[in-house]
């Protein structure tokens, strides 16, 4: 077995750190090889030590270019990469809030890695609508993308579901939590028993409302809900906060509601951004919300899944000293930070010679379906056989 390491920078709540692990984790399960390094998540009791990479020749994959992907880590792309030179580890350096990135719930007994808290029972019911409110530093707007979410939503799907609301969580004293309180007297209130209670009783849920953080994403992603209702909104909109995607579009538990893009502001201004769009939120079918999220970037990891490191050596000689002193992995590392956004190739390719063969692609490219031909390759050309010379 290679001695490959696969380190997270680890920073952040629980939520993005967990994120970070299980884009690793599956990285690791993808390549059959690997050891994991730098994980600390106290709430499952997860401790993975560092391990000192100085003087090793790594791959780095930067905050930068995972933001520019919606948090996608490019799994087959780097699984081609890593095979094919001879770094030590691979540096995880971004937040990956991308669904994608995350082992297959089908496949991966997420029950065994995280398990549930075996000796409280404590969680909504079948009669409950847990509605799972973040307080804490959000309230001074630490991001904009971090917003709370009108009352009249959770007025709506009270009304719709015909539950009891359960408000849950970061019960912190605000204007906000005022109007909460007024709108819901029939309501429950419990404020947070900490991070291991909270992310329990959201889990053990049957109907959930998540906040907007990656805490709350992930209690419900990982729960039995029978029903999840969905905000897209602030950092769950990637129209609003592109660079995440968590939106979980073959969950049949998930219901979306679109909202508009607002940011936030200090929670004693919150009417400043709420009044606007309290009632301008709608449910929004998955089909229909696919398709106006599908991204219209190019795919670094198509490319990198393609990408020859002596081709790309021979087309760009002025990166011998880079290779002499990195060898192949340096040449991925550049690909993957700059050399893939200017539009260099991957690898050996003659567009001339592959419009004239494959004149149906030609046809494509001229209809505005793929950039150019380099891109029909990357995407189905080399899928269907065709040659690149």
């Amino acid at each position: 077995m290679r001695d490959f390491s696969i380190r997270i920078w680890a920073e952040g709540n629980p939520g993005n750190i967990i994120m970070m692990y299980l884009t690793a984790l599956n990285l690791k399960n993808t390549l059959g090889f690997g050891m994991l390094r730098h994980v600390h998540i106290p709430l499952f009791n997860i401790n993975i030590p560092d391990h000192d990479l100085h003087g090793m020749i790594g791959l780095h994959d930067r905050n930068s270019t995972n933001g520019r992907l919606r948090g996608e880590f490019p799994l087959a792309g780097y699984s081609n990469a890593i095979k094919q030179c001879d770094a030590s580890f691979l540096m995880l350096e971004g937040f990956y809030q991308n669904v994608n990135n995350f082992p297959d719930r089908n496949l991966f007994d997420y029950e065994k890695e995280f398990p549930v808290l075996s000796d409280v029972n404590d969680h909504g019911g079948e009669d409950d609508l847990v509605i799972n409110i973040r307080g804490g530093d959000i309230l001074k707007a630490i991001h904009p993308h971090y917003t709370q979410l009108p009352p009249e939503f959770y007025e709506a799907l009270i009304a719709r579901t015909g539950k009891h609301p359960i408000f849950y969580g970061q019960l912190d004293p605000s204007p906000y939590l005022e109007e909460l309180r007024q709108r819901f007297p029939n309501a429950t209130f419990i404020s947070s028993r900490g991070v291991e209670r909270d992310f329990d009783f959201i889990r053990k849920s049957h109907y959930v409302v998540p906040a907007l953080s990656t805490f709350s994403w992930l209690a419900a992603w990982l729960s039995n809900a029978k029903k999840i209702f969905f905000p897209v909104a602030g950092i769950f909109s990637p129209m609003q906060h592109p660079s995440a995607m968590l939106l979980p579009f073959n969950d049949k538990r998930y219901e979306f509601f679109t909202f508009p893009i607002y940011f936030a502001r200090n929670i004693q201004e919150y009417r400043e951004y709420m009044d606007p769009i309290r009632n301008l939120w709608e449910y929004t079918d998955t089909d229909k919300l696919r398709e106006m999220c599908k991204s219209k970037e190019r795919s670094l990891d198509a490319a990198l899944s393609l990408f020859n490191a002596n081709d790309y050596l021979a087309l760009y000689p002025e990166f011998t000293d880079l290779y002499q002193k990195f060898g192949k992995t340096g040449l991925i590392n550049h690909f993957c930070e700059a050399g893939f956004w200017e539009g260099r190739k991957p690898f050996f390719f003659d567009e001339n010679s592959y419009s004239a063969r494959y004149p149906m692609a030609a046809l494509s490219v001229a209809q505005g379906h793929y950039r150019n031909m380099l891109d029909h390759y990357i995407n189905v050309g080399h899928k269907m056989g065709y040659k690149t010379t």
